[in-house]
């Protein structure tokens, strides 16, 4: 598999992850109905921290970070206000600045 396609759905690194939290959420509720927006409730809980992480990986470089993740820039730097992560470099990261020389 080439590294610039994503594996099918539901088959990837991640997914077993996501199957396991999911499947204790819904344990956890004890056979209540878990409400609506499961969907955006899980989206919210993910895209942060996945944002949070690869800009960290990239040494806060936005147009590295809108690449990898395969969104435009723009998007990218609505989603770093949406969720506070504007301005918030993290000095313990190796690769920070390390490309952008």
């Amino acid at each position: 598999m080439s590294d610039d396609k994503p594996a099918r759905a539901g088959r990837g690194p991640l997914a077993g992850c996501v199957r396991l939290a999911v499947e204790r959420y819904f344990a956890d509720l004890n056979g209540q109905c878990p409400g609506t927006s499961l969907y955006e409730t899980v989206i919210g809980e993910v895209e942060a921290p996945l944002i949070e992480t690869v800009m960290r990986h990239v040494g806060h470089n936005q147009c590295q970070a809108a690449k990898i993740l395969g969104i435009n820039r723009n998007t990218l730097r609505k989603k770093l206000q949406n969720y506070g992560l504007v301005d918030r470099p993290d000095t313990s990261s190796p690769t920070q600045g390390s490309d952008l020389l």
